[in-house]
Parts: structure tokens; C-alpha cells; sequence
């Protein structure tokens, strides 16, 4: 019961504050700003999504990695840097607000495109998302899919295949295929 009074709050706090966006079409390929979002699991998780990381920081794309670790602490092989923070359940409120300063400027941040890389429910992410000045957010979690631009339904979970299909899909909705 408590979990769904916490549940309540949030989303009413997601509610009150949703940030109306002006949108826009952008293809990866031509971005010049990204934000990746993502949830830490393991050690594996976080090699693949910081290898992702680095393959945009070397397209020449400016590039900002937000990660949540469903814990009480950010384990140790998440290494914090100047454009990759990572936060924790105790970066929360109590009712699951992050109050962490580098998301609170992370949802500031005009992105040209914003990826979400969850492919389940993740109350912490979704309220970045509900509060992110991004031109153009894409995703693949069915449950935060009203935030959306670009919902992209794939059963394959490897971040770098869905990377794959964000630059196909991306290319032909700015015709620059």
C-alpha cells in the first residue's frame, strides 16, 4: 500500500510539472547533442552502455549519460564523470523524485535527441523524462511510451542493436536517408 501512495505522489508530481517541449525531428546521424538515459543492472550493463557512450563521444556529438542503479548505493565500477552521473535510491525522495543537482541540470539541458535505452518500467527515469527540454525523446519501454517522439518496439534488449535501429529510423523520418 505504501508503495502505491509513493507511486501516487510522483506521478502527481510528474503531472504538475511536465515540461512542454518544442519539438523536433533530428536524425542521429546529424545530432549534435544527446542525452542518454539508462538503468544500471551489472557490471556488464554499465561496459555496454559506457562503450555506447564513447561511440558518440567519438562521432564528434556532445553527449550526456544519466544512469539509475536500483540499489541503495551506486556501486563502484560506475565512475562518475563530467558528462556521465550516475544515482541511486538515496538519491531520491521519499515518495521517488530525484533531488540529485546533476539531474536536476540534466533535465535543463536542450538535447537534440534524448534516448531512453529502459525497456521496463522505471519510475526515477520516467520522471527525467517527464521534465527533459529535449527536442526529440526515443524509447522503447512501452510504459513511458506517452513520452515519446519516437517509440521504437524491439524485442532485441542489446543496447547496441537498438542504437542501430535508432539510426535507421532516425535517418528516414529527417529524409536524410
Amino acid at each position: 500500500m505504501f508503495t502505491s501512495v509513493k507511486r501516487y505522489f510522483l506521478r502527481k508530481y510528474i503531472r504538475e510539472n511536465r515540461v512542454v517541449r518544442q519539438r523536433q525531428v533530428s536524425s542521429l546521424k546529424h545530432a549534435r547533442t544527446v542525452g542518454l538515459l539508462c538503468e544500471i543492472t551489472n557490471e556488464d550493463s554499465y561496459k555496454n552502455i559506457y562503450a555506447l557512450f564513447s561511440k558518440l563521444q567519438m562521432d564528434n556529438k556532445i553527449v550526456r549519460l544519466v544512469g539509475y542503479v536500483n540499489d541503495k548505493e551506486v556501486p563502484f565500477y560506475c565512475l562518475p564523470q563530467l558528462t556521465c552521473d550516475f544515482y541511486s535510491n538515496k538519491h531520491l525522495n521519499w515518495y521517488g523524485k530525484p533531488m540529485m543537482p546533476q539531474l536536476l541540470d540534466f533535465s535543463k539541458i536542450e538535447f537534440d535527441i534524448l534516448i531512453d535505452f529502459n525497456y521496463r518500467d522505471n519510475v526515477p527515469v520516467e520522471s527525467l523524462l517527464a521534465l527533459t527540454k529535449a527536442k526529440f525523446i526515443i524509447g522503447q519501454n512501452e510504459g513511458s511510451a506517452s513520452y515519446y517522439d519516437l517509440f521504437i518496439n524491439d524485442s532485441n534488449k542489446e543496447y547496441g542493436h537498438f542504437l542501430e535501429a535508432i539510426y535507421k529510423y532516425t535517418s528516414k523520418l529527417s529524409g536524410n536517408e
